[in-house]
C-alpha cells in the first residue's frame, strides 16, 4: 500500500535514505552521505511531500517530491528491491503530477537505466561540487514516450 508519509515514519525513511545512498553511490565517500543525513532529515523531509510504501506494517521504500515536480528522492530498502516497489512509488506519484524532473549521479547505471525504462530523458549534465561527481537532470513528462523503447531491435 502506497500512502502519505506520517511523522513516525521519518526514522525508517531515513534509515532507508542513508543505507541506500551509501550502496548506491559507492564512488562518493560514507561521510558525505552521513554529513547531510541531519540536513536531509530536518530541512529537505519537512518540506516534500513523501509517499511510502508499506507492506504488512513494514515500510519498504518512499518517494520525496520536492517544489511540486523535482523527485528529490526514490529509495526501496536494499532487501526489497526488484520486487517493483520503486516502479509503483513512481508510478504513484506519475498520476498525480504531469512532469517530474529528477537529478542521478551519472555513475549511478542502474538507476539511469531504471528511470529511462520509465520514460524519463536525459536533459542535462552538470556537476556536483560538493559531492565531487557528474549528474544528470532526467526528466519525465505525461504522454512522452522514451524514443528509445520504441524502435524494433
Amino acid at each position: 500500500m502506497i500512502r502519505k508519509a506520517k511523522p513516525t515514519d521519518i526514522d525508517r525513511i531515513m534509515q532507508i535514505w542513508l543505507e541506500c545512498n551509501i550502496k548506491a553511490h559507492n564512488f562518493i565517500a560514507p561521510v558525505y552521505w552521513q554529513k547531510h543525513f541531519d540536513e536531509v532529515k530536518n530541512n529537505y523531509l519537512p518540506q516534500a511531500e513523501t509517499f511510502v510504501y508499506e507492506d504488512k506494517h513494514q515500510l519498504k521504500g518512499f518517494i520525496s517530491i520536492l517544489l511540486d515536480n523535482f523527485v528529490g528522492a526514490l529509495f526501496v530498502d536494499t532487501r526489497y528491491q526488484r520486487q517493483n516497489i520503486g516502479t509503483k512509488l513512481l508510478d504513484y506519484a506519475r498520476k498525480q503530477k504531469s512532469s517530474l524532473n529528477l537529478k542521478v549521479y551519472a555513475l549511478n547505471h542502474p538507476a539511469i537505466s531504471f528511470y529511462q525504462k520509465n520514460d524519463f530523458k536525459i536533459l542535462a549534465e552538470k556537476f556536483d561540487d560538493a559531492a565531487q561527481a557528474k549528474e544528470l537532470i532526467m526528466g519525465w513528462m505525461k504522454g512522452a514516450k522514451n524514443p528509445f523503447l520504441n524502435k524494433a531491435s
